[in-house]
């Protein structure tokens, strides 16, 4: 009987629920200090995505037709395109957001618009899903999560690390000029463009998944 006994109390203590700790003030402040600047980003991004969904209705046709360039606004006119066609409508957008970020990076005022970017990113992403769903209905979302979302997902990822890392270098840039200290601007601008390629590849990913599918299941729909 006692052997039994020590065998359940080993099994309640294997079933217990783990111990939860909290970040001491230390790691709250050194996890802000990483993770910070994205989850800031993410933050516009989704603040951009909501209001870029409850404005589709005040926007008219040619409005949304002019902006396809940026976002997918004009769906029978990208349907005729093949493969290349979908490939470079992908990347021309995803090139353009990165490219403006980098630029932005390395002006003196670059951060403050760094956050207008993800909000716009986010704006399109809203505005493209709200526009086929209410022009489409449910075809048009399946359309969307089924086509376009996997690579806006995977380029927005991207888009977050790669602003990040705008911000960062940008920030030194500043805090350096305003100390008057030398900095090591060669290196430091070599080693953002350096990480930035990373980015600019996924962007290359994702376009490249968004054309493969867009061939694939874009004639499964009559749009």
């Amino acid at each position: 009987m006692r052997g039994i006994f020590c065998s359940l109390g080993r099994r309640k203590r294997r079933l217990a629920l783990p111990e939860i700790k909290l970040p001491n003030l230390y790691e709250l402040k050194a996890l802000i200090k990483r993770r910070g600047a994205a989850a800031f980003f993410t933050a516009m991004l989704t603040a951009g995505l909501i209001i870029g969904s409850i404005s589709v209705n005040g926007l008219s046709g040619k409005t949304l037709e002019s902006m396809d360039l940026l976002f997918a606004t004009n769906l029978p006119e990208r349907l005729k395109g093949g493969l290349s066609a979908a490939f470079a409508a992908s990347f021309s957008s995803d090139f353009i957001f990165l490219f403006v970020s980098v630029l932005c990076a390395l002006s003196l005022w670059g951060a403050v618009i760094l956050p207008f970017i993800a909000a716009f990113k986010g704006f399109g992403i809203g505005l493209s899903a709200a526009y086929l769903v209410s022009s489409y209905g449910v075809k048009g979302a399946l359309f969307y999560f089924l086509i376009i979302l996997p690579a806006v997902f995977v380029f927005s990822i991207a888009l977050i690390f790669e602003l990040s890392a705008c911000f960062s270098v940008n920030k030194n840039i500043i805090i350096n000029i305003v100390k008057g200290k030398t900095y090591p601007f060669k290196g430091a601008v070599f080693a953002f463009l350096k990480k930035s390629i990373k980015y600019f590849l996924a962007a290359f990913a994702a376009s490249v998944l968004n054309a493969v599918l867009w061939v694939l299941f874009a004639g499964l729909f009559n749009l």
